[in-house]
């Protein structure tokens, strides 16, 4: 149950988001077809528009210069271009006027129906390069009459459309920059979300198992514990029975007897640590002096570790700040730890327990023996239930101690070399939410 929980904590990406992946990368390619088609189509277009407006312009010049050709011109008969040419220095001094207003404009020409020049005004600058011309036809009573010719400087068309150009490349460059800062920024919230109800569908599932597992636990637990104590009660009421009895005084009977009810009870005290770890209870957070709990804890131990050979040493650090915790709980995972030192280390040995503050805020407990070590295969394992390497162990004292220390907010960890012990280093946050609750 535990290795599959690690796996699954270990993968780079929450299970599902190789869709929201795939489906990012579809939109970006469409995202980037599209801004590659509304730059083409949009360059494409302003520069059709832009020699457009050229064009116009031209045709209003060509349409005012004609104005003034046929305002000098007009006769009952049509244009006169005789009365045109007499008033040549009139008419180009107009155009010459409109040429500086407009320097974009290179010259105004007109003719008459036979392509002979009647008037021509230049641009004072000159100026070389391409040059667009512009004609319109003097059209009077449906007859050509002339025509008045434009010259658009190509440079200064060429100028806006670049200037255009380079505004419209700005403007679509920042707009990809945004769509790719949105599009990242909704990917990023997409994998959170996915993570999230990945998270809230593992906490469900977990409190499910957790259900079923104490329901499961209260169950068996009860259907063992009710014939384990009648099984106890007989026993002690056979025992009675046989120290009654001279001819059974002093006999193996009672070594027997006594062997069995040490078995009831060790099947007992199995079943109420596999109630702990199955179905544990929530803490209640009380602000507690650690070193005086841990204090009373080695009391409560001295003799255990006295009768097996074992020195118990305590190493706590003066002045600690209180500790928001369950005390009942807390310290049945410091009895387990220092009950599972205690088993493995042969008489004659140390286990030392000690407090010290952490450098992060927290308080730190720790409990090293010199016991023969953890191989570092069994390193991964040691906390799950119902594994050891100990002949008659459970496999739940250590299960049992990081489930109540985790419910502390606070986590275990654990360091050993073969042949010269193992340290269990406990990290408590200061204070809960819940404490006083």
């Amino acid at each position: 149950m535990f290795r599959l929980g690690s796996r699954t904590r270990g993968a780079l990406l929450p299970p599902g988001a190789g869709e929201t992946v795939r489906a990012f990368a579809i939109f970006a390619g469409l995202l980037a077809l599209l801004g590659w088609a509304a730059h083409a189509l949009a360059f494409q277009e302003m520069t059709r528009i832009a020699r457009q407006i050229a064009i116009a312009r031209g045709d209003q010049e060509a349409s005012a210069a004609a104005a003034a050709v046929i305002e000098l011109g007009r006769g009952p008969m049509g244009l006169n271009f005789s009365k045109v040419r007499e008033g040549r220095s009139v008419l180009e001094r107009t155009f010459l006027e409109r040429l500086e207003e407009r320097p974009e404009l290179r010259f105004i020409e007109v003719r008459d129906r036979f392509g002979a020049r009647v008037a021509l005004a230049q641009s004072p600058g000159g100026g070389g390069g391409a040059v667009l011309v512009s004609s319109k036809w003097l059209v009077v009573g449906g007859v050509p009459q002339g025509e008045v010719r434009v010259g658009i400087s190509g440079e200064s068309i060429d100028a806006d459309i670049a200037s255009i150009r380079q505004s419209l490349r700005w403007k679509i460059g920042l707009a990809a920059l945004l769509g790719a800062a949105l599009l990242v920024l909704g990917l990023a919230y997409v994998l959170h979300l996915t993570s999230k109800n990945r998270e809230l569908e593992n906490a469900r599932l977990h409190a499910e198992r957790n259900a079923y597992r104490g329901l499961l636990a209260s169950g068996l637990a009860h259907e063992i514990r009710n014939p384990l104590n009648a099984m106890n009660m007989n026993l002690q009421m056979l025992e009675e029975e046989l120290q009654g009895a001279p001819e059974f005084a002093g006999g193996d009977l009672l070594d027997l007897l006594a062997s069995t009810k040490s078995e009831i009870k060790r099947l007992e005290r199995l079943v109420t640590n596999f109630l702990l770890y199955a179905r544990p209870s929530p803490p209640k957070f009380e602000s507690k002096d650690i070193n005086e709990l841990l204090r009373n804890t080695a009391v409560f131990l001295q003799a255990d570790f006295r009768q097996s050979g074992v020195a118990l040493e305590l190493d706590l650090e003066p002045l600690l700040p209180s500790v928001d915790l369950d005390e009942s709980q807390f310290r049945q995972a410091i009895m387990n730890v220092l009950v599972n030192a205690r088993q493995v280390m042969r008489e004659g040995g140390a286990v030392a327990l000690s407090s010290k503050a952490g450098p992060g805020g927290d308080i730190v407990v720790e409990i090293r023996d010199q016991g023969p070590g953890i191989p570092p295969e069994n390193r991964d394992h040691i906390f799950e239930p119902f594994f050891s390497k100990r002949a008659g162990g459970t496999g739940l004292g250590l299960a049992i101690a990081r489930l109540m220390v985790e419910a502390h907010g606070g986590r275990i960890q654990v360091e050993s070399e073969v042949g010269k012990g193992t340290t269990f280093r406990i990290r408590l946050p200061r204070r809960h939410d819940k404490a006083g609750a």
